[in-house]
């Protein structure tokens, strides 16, 4: 990105807000190999809506051909920012921040609908950064969560209620699992284990923000795999990370948090920071982009970044053999910012083989499943086309459980199952590798 200065002005882009950089835009060849790979291009068929259509009008406002107006902010929210365009692109075009800072500009000239702005407030600048205020919110969901008659309630309930019930996870059910027939890893783990940290690592873990106030027994469940995977625990930090407030582009607000982040991390003598969630963790790697160049914060953000690992990244290292592997036929679906953004495909596919046993089968593809942070509540509509093929795909290989690395993930393939009647279960990594290791 190039932040333009308080007097700066770069086309037709306001000065003092993070604008598309030229080099970035420079990059795209139009060759249109990203077409196919973008959700809402096949969906909706219209070019403006593909990551091609979308550069093309950031430079077009660059050049002062296009006014940054409506349409522009239509055009860049209807984007899932999955960046699955990034890893079809053969010129290395950075989507992703491309993207995100042109949705700042959008953000500081008030182009979204007074109704989002709203609600992005209440929730991205006034309860996330507050720990107590988050767990206040969704106090009364994770309360409900871990209700025994929580079964019968459900059969109360309207067919449409029922299935947003389902989409949160039971944090008291247990996995069916059997002893594992061989103490060995796949012969593939040797791909994941190039860089293994040594034992007794110190490492510290992103509780995070929704994650700890809606699901915190996916967080118990990480601390429990990093311990038998041989590390020893900081305090895990508690904050939020600030990736929702990028993808909505509300860079102070995320700068605020990275650097609250950076400061715990430092301060906390760990060698790794480990997320269990793949939007975070890929927010988390790219903390860089939140700051200038010559900003002192780029470099300790940069410095940062090269110790974040996501929870695969840190178990599957270690070749830890499972004691136990699941009764069930399993596939994996790839989270987009752990497949796009973070390029980690190898390590979680490792860790769930190694549990399903002989169970496994691939999805096959890896196309965005329409949650997308709070996409699902901004674009119901595209979000449900997007999940409702990605339930066919899921139906197709037979599977009985589902497992991901994405809590948005997590929730949306659950509630879209609940709608279908199917009879799969959807799991997070952390619940699978805590019962089978």
């Amino acid at each position: 990105m190039t932040m333009a200065s308080d007097t700066e002005k770069i086309g037709n882009y306001l000065p003092g807000v993070a604008v598309p950089s030229e080099e970035g835009l420079n990059l795209c060849t139009h060759c249109g190999l990203c077409l196919n790979a973008c959700p809402t291009y096949r969906v909706i068929g219209n070019e403006i809506d593909s990551p091609r259509g979308r550069i093309f009008m950031m430079r077009q406002v660059r050049e002062e051909q296009m006014p940054l107006n409506e349409l522009v902010a239509e055009h860049l929210y209807v984007c899932l920012d999955c960046r699955a365009c990034e890893t079809a692109c053969p010129s290395g075009v950075p989507y992703g921040e491309l993207v995100e800072a042109a949705r700042a500009q959008v953000e500081a000239a008030g182009l979204t609908p007074r109704s989002w702005r709203l609600g992005r407030w209440l929730f991205n600048v006034l309860v996330l950064p507050r720990p107590w205020l988050t767990r206040l919110v969704f106090f009364a969901p994770r309360l409900y969560a871990r209700f025994p008659w929580r079964a019968a309630v459900r059969r109360l309930l309207p067919r449409k209620l029922r299935a947003l019930e389902a989409s949160l996870p039971e944090p008291r059910a247990t996995l069916p699992v059997q002893e594992a027939q061989s103490q060995l890893m796949p012969v593939s783990a040797s791909a994941a284990s190039a860089n293994r940290p040594p034992a007794g690592a110190k490492a510290m873990a992103l509780t995070g923000c929704v994650m700890e106030a809606m699901l915190p027994h996916l967080n118990r469940a990480t601390e429990s795999v990093l311990r038998k995977a041989g590390y020893t625990l900081a305090p895990a930090h508690t904050g939020c990370c600030g990736a929702l407030n990028v993808h909505a582009g509300e860079r102070d607000e995320a700068q605020r948090m990275a650097k609250a982040l950076i400061e715990a991390f430092e301060r906390s003598g760990a060698a790794y920071f480990v997320s269990n969630s793949a939007g975070c963790g890929a927010q988390l790697k790219e903390y860089d982009r939140l700051f200038d160049a010559g900003d002192p914060w780029h470099e300790r953000a940069r410095a940062f970044a090269a110790h974040v690992l996501d929870l695969s990244q840190a178990v599957a290292p270690r070749m830890v053999p499972p004691k136990r592997t699941l009764e069930a036929k399993v596939t994996y679906q790839d989270a987009c910012h752990l497949a796009h953004a973070q390029k980690i495909r190898t390590e979680p596919r490792v860790l769930v083989q190694a549990a399903a046993g002989t169970n496994f089968c691939e999805l096959g593809n890896d196309q965005c499943c329409g949650s997308a942070g709070v996409y699902n509540f901004t674009h119901p509509e595209m979000s449900n086309e997007l999940l409702r093929q990605k339930l066919e795909q899921i139906e197709a290989t037979g599977a009985d459980l589902v497992v991901t690395g994405n809590p948005g993930c997590l929730m949306q393939l659950r509630r879209g199952v609940a709608e279908r009647g199917m009879s799969v279960d959807v799991r997070h990594i952390a619940e699978v590798l805590d019962a089978t290791l």
